[in-house]
């Protein structure tokens, strides 16, 4: 052991008596140090940036699942006033159908006057009849059967809904249903308010369900599989997404360029099936945005500690 250390110890006096080939040595050293340095700091800045990004990815699905549970109870609630109302009981009762229909056209006028919401639809349903316009009455009958409110999101002639429907009850016994629904859109101004983007993408296997005139002039492709109402969203935001791979996207769970950081969420309907992609957005742009933020202190952080790793290489010298 003290052989080979004393052997060392030869070879450095050797070479520090050769200045050139011990400087060099010195100077190539140091370089490596200083790229293994960056290699592992952009390694664990990435690692970090990752993280955080999730991190808003959760917050982004956590917050559409509240902005939906909220829109279903908001409905539901709606729902629930009409389906007490003595006249709206009375008329189902006595089958008077042109008599409800009257009742739920003024209620629903009312409220989308009233309220600066995205507008509502009002329907019913009931035990003894088909009342006309009857396209989600399998959920309606599921509701009528088991006395139990349901709530989703449906793909059907008019387009992509958020659907809430509420039993008419008659004592112990439920003669109906009243169906309130939303467009899909109505998410977005929930997001809106929170100062970020929203988008849906429909997949392309749904358009069957739709109404010509639904689809027709108010679709365009965003992929190969998708696509998007587009009048109804930011055309910024649906340009940039255009860019993007959404396989990338999904697997990743979110996407960051120059413009955006968006994520993603799959939509699923009230029965359990995907039918298409909730895309939220953030601007980059804004200096003052989470990306730009984050992108600045990992910055600053590694150019914190290449200087410290440069300083202590200089030192060593």
């Amino acid at each position: 052991m003290f052989s080979f250390i004393n052997f060392i110890q030869s070879i450095l006096a050797k070479l520090k008596k050769n200045k050139g080939i011990w400087f060099t040595i010195l100077t190539v050293s140091s370089i490596l140090g200083v790229l293994i340095s960056i290699s592992l700091m952009n390694m664990m800045t990435n690692d970090v940036a990752k993280k955080t990004y999730l991190e808003v990815h959760r917050v982004d699905v956590t917050q559409l699942g509240n902005i939906l549970d909220n829109r279903y109870d908001s409905l539901l609630s709606v729902g629930g006033v009409i389906a007490i109302h003595p006249d709206i009981i009375k008329n189902i009762q006595s089958k008077s159908d042109q008599s409800v229909y009257d009742i739920l056209l003024a209620t629903e006028t009312t409220i989308n006057k009233r309220v600066n919401i995205e507008p509502i639809q009002v329907r019913y349903y009931a035990t003894d009849f088909k009342a006309s316009k009857s396209e989600n009455l399998e959920y309606a009958n599921l509701v009528m059967d088991t006395q139990t409110s349901v709530s989703g999101i449906v793909v059907n002639s008019n387009g992509v809904r958020i659907v809430a429907i509420t039993p008419v009850n008659d004592g112990n016994r439920t003669i109906g249903a009243i169906e309130i629904s939303q467009d899909i859109v109505a998410i977005k101004q929930a997001f809106d308010n929170l100062g970020k983007e929203f988008t849906f993408i429909l997949d392309k296997s749904q358009l069957v369900f739709m109404d010509l005139g639904t689809k027709q002039g108010m679709t365009q492709d965003i992929s190969d599989r998708y696509k998007i109402f587009f009048h109804d969203y930011n055309p910024q935001f649906f340009t940039n997404l255009r860019k993007i791979d959404l396989d990338h996207l999904q697997r990743d769970k979110y996407f960051v360029d120059h413009n955006y950081f968006t994520t993603v969420d799959e939509t699923v309907d009230i029965d359990g099936k995907v039918i298409g992609l909730f895309l939220i957005g953030e601007s980059a742009q804004d200096a003052n945005s989470f990306v730009n933020i984050t992108k600045n202190l990992i910055g600053s952080v590694t150019t914190v500690a290449l200087g410290l790793v440069i300083s202590l290489i200089l030192f060593m010298f």
